[in-house]
């Protein structure tokens, strides 16, 4: 069998690094038996070959990735040819993680990728468990790890964790390691730490001052202020040998005679473990089909971290009375968090809808200030927060509420009443009432004459629904001078009917022409090239709609372009330029939704409302949006071993006549979030 494998696929065998072994073991007989033969150097498949890649995975991460991803997920071998043994499928798995450091072939934005019918198609069973994993704190549960630790001002805490610039959700697990930079940052942050914790003044921790003002702690008081460490730290109690273990380090430690020194290095060391700053969810006792529950401890943080930015208490005093281990167990704290009057407790529901909408990237877009009224793009941004939460707050049909409401917080902020005490409405942004140089106030760009004392406010008719169509969100998906219909078509392709589109290849210039005298739609039609139009199909269509508005968000019926034969005419009379004359030019905001996967969608669109109208009143983009809260909440892309996971979420929400939390409460309670594989 080895000479047959080493025959049709000689590139593979003439490595002699480590590697060789698993590889000739486990991979390359797969990879002859199920692979090869379509996937070879003679007109391969899909123009991939196979038969070529490197014994060592390390060395070619992306195609070995692609081949544990397609072979993970079930989507290859094809339907039609002979199904793998499933255990000879996971060993193969398992050799291309290890041996490409289980780096993450695929960003959170690049999901999407399996087709939709075979995670919603038909009635799905529960699959295998997905594999263990190790996860690092983001930067706010960092800031909420450090606040649980010490509750004072933390006067020199640098954030020591990242996360990448993407599209999108950007906290995955697998995507993030812990570098010399960061390690330094954590050490300093942990002697700041214990340094607070150590002090007698404000916010002290009375057991840790008590003891490095002892000149000969014993034993027992040594251990003691470990389990303390650990319980604020990690969230458990020390083992027994743990305990001694950092007792003993500091008896090494003070063997330099410098004793509170030893009581606070052992302190620091209790925050630099790896339970502290990474999240472990390995799974607890298997069950009968092999899986693993997640043990109490490694519950506590999924949820708390899950929903909120800390370690619950609730959940972390319910593991130590053995009260988390079942199913329904753990969902009744879910419940409880996402009922809690307290946001804090479920910040992240919220967060998922600025990850998702990424209207909030409005602040990034530079623009010049206009002079007939006021760009506030914070103000903007906080418009739309308090409309997710005023939806959220309803929790019906939540989906569809925000992409079709009709109303709007507009300029809004709340200001103390000195009489009642409470917080009455009031114009958050207020024009300069001395200099204000004639501009109209943010309420302008919503299209009201007036600021709204009333809030939600209803929106003039016929002219904006929903997120897609806020002033934030527009902005956001624009550039500094002009709109963007090609990420906005992008952002519906993948956020709400699942498709995917490559990114733009290197080396490609991507520039729309700078004729001042033509309508941006115009100047677009440069993408309708050969070379172009395979990947813009799906984006412009369904971006050209929003150009019922202007990069600034305001509606209009009419896009001003350059008039030259007027321009050419605006002179003084010494024949000097006075300046661009404009004129109205026609409007166009026809789209197409095709491709979709739902012939009930594809078709013509007069206008932005009408597509979202059309969306929203969809089955298959609810289900994507449910795809959607899946990955950020389990903190990866979807496999088909998760179908039943998503299917029940899906059926949750439409029971429920559309809450957002049945989906939370469905996904936090599932198979995919519970349990992982025993390998």
């Amino acid at each position: 069998m080895t000479r047959l494998v080493l025959a049709l696929v000689p590139a593979l065998a003439t490595s002699a690094s480590a590697a060789d072994t698993g590889f000739r073991d486990t991979a390359a007989p797969f990879l002859t038996a199920h692979c090869v033969k379509c996937h070879g150097p003679d007109k391969p498949a899909g123009g991939v070959r196979l038969d070529d890649l490197p014994a060592d995975p390390a060395k070619d991460v992306e195609r070995w990735a692609a081949v544990r991803d397609q072979v993970r997920d079930g989507l290859m071998p094809p339907a039609k040819e002979p199904k793998p043994d499933a255990a000879q499928a996971r060993a193969v798995v398992a050799w291309v993680s290890g041996a490409t450091g289980a780096k993450a072939a695929r960003l959170p934005n690049s999901g999407n990728l399996i087709p939709h019918e075979l995670l919603f198609g038909k009635p799905a069973a529960a699959g295998d468990a997905p594999a263990p994993r190790v996860w690092r704190l983001s930067p706010d549960a960092y800031v909420g790890f450090a606040s649980q630790v010490f509750r004072g001002k933390l006067n020199g805490l640098v954030q020591p964790f990242t996360l990448i610039p993407e599209r999108g959700i950007k906290d995955f697990a697998g995507l993030y390691a812990i570098d010399e930079p960061s390690t330094e940052i954590l050490v300093r942050n942990a002697e700041a730490m214990v340094e607070a914790q150590t002090t007698a003044k404000n916010d002290g921790v009375r057991e840790f001052v008590t003891l490095v003002n002892t000149a000969e702690p014993t034993r027992v008081q040594l251990e003691a202020a470990v389990q303390l460490q650990f319980k604020m730290a990690i969230g458990r109690a020390a083992t027994a040998d743990e305990a001694a273990r950092f007792a003993r380090l500091y008896e090494k430690c003070a063997g330099t005679g410098d004793r509170p020194g030893a009581v606070k290095t052992m302190l620091q060391a209790v925050l630099l473990k790896t339970d502290a700053v990474y999240r472990s969810e390995l799974g607890g006792k298997a069950d009968g089909t092999g899986r693993r529950m997640l043990a109490p401890a490694e519950l506590v943080t999924a949820v708390s971290l899950a929903l909120g930015d800390k370690r619950d208490a609730g959940l972390a005093a319910a593991a130590a009375k053995g009260e988390l281990a079942t199913r329904e167990q753990v969902a009744a704290h879910v419940g409880r968090l996402l009922d809690s009057p307290r946001e804090a407790d479920r910040v992240r529901v919220f967060r998922f809808f600025r990850e998702y909408f990424e209207y909030d990237n409005a602040t990034d877009v530079f623009k010049d200030k206009p002079k007939t009224f006021i760009h506030e793009p914070r103000q903007l941004v906080a418009d739309t927060d308090r409309l997710v939460r005023h939806v959220l707050a309803a929790d019906r049909d939540v989906f569809r509420e925000l992409l079709t409401t009709p109303v709007s917080f507009v300029n809004y902020t709340t200001k103390e009443n000195k009489q009642t005490r409470k917080q009455d409405p009031a114009r958050a942004v207020v024009p300069n009432p001395n200099n204000n140089k004639g501009q109209a106030g943010v309420e302008s760009v919503y299209g009201l004459e007036e600021w709204p004392a009333v809030q939600p406010a209803a929106l003039p008719a016929n002219t904006r629904l929903g997120v897609l169509m806020q002033p934030s969100w527009l902005a956001a998906w624009s550039t500094n001078f002009d709109n963007d219909p090609v990420r906005r078509g992008r952002w519906v392709r993948e956020r709400l009917l699942g498709g995917t589109v490559p990114d733009l290849p290197i080396g490609v210039a991507a520039q729309v022409p700078d004729d001042p005298h033509r309508t941006f739609r115009d100047r677009l039609t440069v993408t309708r090239d050969a070379a172009c139009w395979k990947c813009h199909q799906r984006m412009d269509d369904l971006g050209l709609p929003f150009e019922q508005f202007d990069h600034y968000g305001r509606f209009r019926t009419a896009e001003p372009v350059l008039d030259p034969e007027a321009t050419a005419k605006n002179v003084d009379k010494k024949g000097k330029p006075l300046g661009p004359v404009h004129r109205d030019a026609k409007l166009d905001t026809t789209g197409t939704v095709a491709d979709s996967g739902d012939p009930k969608l594809d078709g013509p669109v007069t206008d932005p409302r009408d597509l979202v109208r059309r969306i929203a009143a969809s089955d298959r983009a609810r289900q994507v949006f449910v795809r959607h809260a899946f990955r950020y909440f389990l903190g990866r892309n979807e496999t088909l071993a998760d179908a039943k996971a998503l299917q029940d979420a899906d059926r949750a929400y439409t029971e429920s006549g559309g809450s957002f939390k049945a989906v939370v409460m469905a996904l936090l309670t599932s198979d995919s979030f519970l349990y992982r594989s025993g390998m």
